[in-house]
């Protein structure tokens, strides 16, 4: 490891002792640090059009706030997003926009969320800094100051008609430390910026084969790690090659600008290429700790959906600890896990200001619980207020509140509101779906490269429909038999209009090898970033169902 990479991570540990003091500190005062926020944030934007209109100058405590602004969603904002696009200042924040944030739209339409600087500052010092201290501190037998690899892009989609920058807030995020990425990540800053997902992947794992010394790899979801060690499995042959010989495959969609210097970097390394192809040829089950010995984790968002891609992951990396570190959406940083090896997370009062919606509560009578109402066990939506423009926001997230850390909330994701199947008033939730396929996966040993569904109402009674890439050859009724069996256990509600024959047996249909790949890459197409690309569990985009109806086996 070089001197400057050892002297950046002991920078970011010692600096992550003051975030995490400052944590602590926060989270005992979690409901007077909430309120404080509250006030930050309309003090800020008091003169904005929306500040005008709403009286925020006035506005002297919650009871105002909530009496004056509204709850909103995405369409009560959008003419005021379309004004700032074409460059109007002071619209929904006195703050000028720092770029727009493209959500992924695996719940409906792609939203374009303003974020500001002070947005971007609040949420990135523990999102970098203290995930770094908390790792430190779990994992200090086995720390090192090696590289990692981080698969992540810096790829604009497209500017405003004004040049404002439009991008996944990962991608906005990145760009933030654009200047250290040489000395903590082991892939060049030309493959960050490849717009070939497919290219970038490769050459990300070729750097990280390069570099024996690697100490984790890190991606903001579990499935872009699977996809790693899937790319890696497939083309190792001609991984070793490359690595042997100073190549870049001929075949990979490289820009020609960033190929000549990638080219240089990628200088031969016959050693190294024998190591990694003699690990390769005994097989790919815990492969990083052999290809790897100094690796020591793995840093990514699962849970939730997330969760179906746990066991294969596990399968290759040998078991690496899985540190999930921070709850986060384009709206704000909302939480932070402070335990390595647990999936939870502890809210943040300072990086917005935060509301709770009961679920059972109805639509026409809505009431909000702040950070110190709310109650264990209890299940709640999260409205957020954040310092880039958007007021009582419904983000369409819920959670379930599982404890207390000090005396913040520790939640746990459930599901996206409009991820949910319900035909009779069933409510089978992301988390039913995924535990039921676990359970299926484990009794049929199936090895699920990933899934999507549908309500299908086209017969009587009404029924689930699961589209299935799998690497096996089972039979698609006995996938059905079995996964509707499970359901029915995961969620009783299911199980009871099962049993009444208000809902029919689970249809699934299996898809061909490479499905799922062209799905992501129709969404990349779209304008969703390599960063956030999520396969939408339940289908609404009528160009993904025909695409997986035309690659059914």
């Amino acid at each position: 490891m070089s001197f400057i990479t050892k002297s950046m991570y002991l920078t970011m540990i010692t600096l992550g002792g003051s975030v995490k003091r400052h944590f602590e500190k926060n989270t005992i005062n979690s409901y007077e640090k909430s309120m404080s926020t509250l006030k930050c944030i309309i003090r800020r934007s008091s003169k904005s059009d929306f500040g005008k209109k709403h009286d925020f100058i006035n506005i002297k405590n919650l009871k105002e706030y909530k009496e004056k602004v509204p709850i909103s969603t995405y369409d009560d904002y959008e003419k005021y997003v379309m004004k700032m696009c074409r460059g109007e200042k002071n619209i929904l924040v006195c703050d000028n926009i720092k770029y727009f944030a493209l959500t992924s739209g695996t719940t409906g339409k792609q939203k374009l969320i303003p974020t500001t600087r002070k947005g971007i500052k609040v949420g990135a010092k523990y999102m970098g800094i203290l995930t770094e201290r908390i790792l430190y501190e779990n994992l200090k037998e086995q720390w090192n100051y090696g590289k990692g690899i981080m698969l992540t892009d810096i790829v604009n989609t497209r500017y405003t008609i004004s040049g404002i920058p439009i991008s996944s807030a990962t991608s906005g995020g990145m760009k933030s430390i654009k200047s250290i990425i040489p000395f903590i990540w082991t892939s060049p800053i030309e493959v960050m910026s490849m717009n070939d997902k497919e290219s970038a992947l490769y050459l990300h794992i070729l750097f990280a084969l390069r570099d024996e010394n690697l100490s984790y790899i890190s991606g903001v979801f579990i499935s872009s790690i699977l996809d790693f060690f899937r790319i890696m499995e497939k083309q190792w042959e001609n991984l070793v090659y490359d690595i042997s010989h100073g190549t870049l495959n001929e075949n990979l969609k490289i820009e020609p600008e960033f190929r000549k210097v990638l080219l240089e970097k990628n200088y031969p390394l016959k050693k190294r290429a024998s190591e990694i192809e003699g690990e390769f040829k005994r097989g790919f089950k815990g492969i990083a700790k052999r290809l790897w010995k100094s690796i020591v984790y793995i840093a990514t968002v699962t849970g939730g959906s997330f969760s179906v891609y746990d066991d294969k992951v596990n399968y290759y990396s040998g078991n690496l600890i899985i540190y999930s570190n921070a709850y986060a959406a384009s709206e704000a940083v909302i939480g932070m896990n402070p335990n390595v090896g647990k999936i939870s997370y502890v809210v943040l009062s300072d990086t917005a200001f935060y509301e709770f919606i009961p679920v059972e509560c109805s639509e026409s009578n809505i009431i909000t619980k702040t950070i110190n109402e709310l109650e264990i066990g209890k299940v709640y939506e999260i409205v957020v207020t954040n310092f880039s423009g958007l007021y009582r926001y419904r983000i369409g997230d819920v959670v379930k509140v599982i404890g207390y850390y000090n005396n913040s909330p520790e939640i746990k994701f459930l599901y996206r509101k409009n991820q949910l199947l319900n035909m009779a008033s069933e409510k089978t939730t992301e988390a039913h779906v995924t535990e039921a396929l676990r359970r299926t996966s484990q009794k049929l040993k199936l090895d699920i490269v990933d899934y999507s569904t549908m309500e299908d109402n086209n017969v009587t009674p009404g029924r689930y429909i699961f589209y299935m890439e799998i690497r096996d050859s089972k039979e698609s009724n006995i996938i059905a038999e079995t996964l509707d069996k499970e359901l029915c256990k995961t969620n009783f509600a299911y199980g009871r209009f099962r049993k009444n024959k208000k809902l029919g047996e689970i249809k699934v249909i299996l898809l061909r090898e490479n499905t799922f790949s062209k799905v992501k890459s129709y969404m990349i197409q779209k304008g969703v970033s390599k960063n956030q690309l999520k396969i939408p569990r339940i289908i609404r985009d009528k160009e993904i169902l025909k695409m997986l109806n035309e690659n059914s086996k």
